[in-house]
């Protein structure tokens, strides 16, 4: 990772950006609150602690869920989850999105669920005025993927 990239995501706005990010839907949660509480404080610190490359992850919580089948489920602690949101917001989305092409929606701004279904619907709507009702739609999922 180049220097610019690695300091663009201990940035004080960058990491403050990616606290508001962070919290969305997590804001009642005892971890969310307590780094609320000094919110600026701690920001500072995972600054430092990034600049002088000290900083540690916290580790990850590791739990099972069964929705429809079992899966297990590792997830980063709120500090960490900054972090990421920040490198991911700051330096690989910018990266990536140059890359990939435009009907790729996955986590990508201005592209949720009702670009994605507009977008399948006029290549549906595409595919019905060339070739009638002739064609196929393929529904699979990856085993293992997650």
């Amino acid at each position: 990772m180049k220097k610019f990239e690695y300091e663009t995501i201990y940035d004080f706005d960058n990491l403050y950006q990616a606290y508001l990010g962070s919290r969305r839907s997590k804001r009642a949660t005892r971890e969310v609150v307590q780094f609320e509480m000094n919110a600026g404080p701690n920001i500072c610190q995972m600054q430092e602690e990034l600049r002088s490359q000290t900083y540690k992850l916290s580790g990850y919580y590791h739990f099972t869920i069964h929705d429809p089948k079992v899966r297990e489920i590792y997830a980063l602690y709120y500090r960490d989850r900054i972090l990421q949101h920040s490198l991911c917001d700051n330096v690989l989305a910018p990266y990536f999105e140059k890359h990939l092409i435009y009907d790729n929606v996955a986590c990508r701004t201005g592209k949720g669920t009702l670009f994605a279904m507009n977008r399948l619907n006029s290549f549906m709507h595409d595919h019905f005025r060339r070739y009638g009702t002739n064609g196929y739609c393929l529904k699979c999922d990856v085993r293992k993927f997650f």
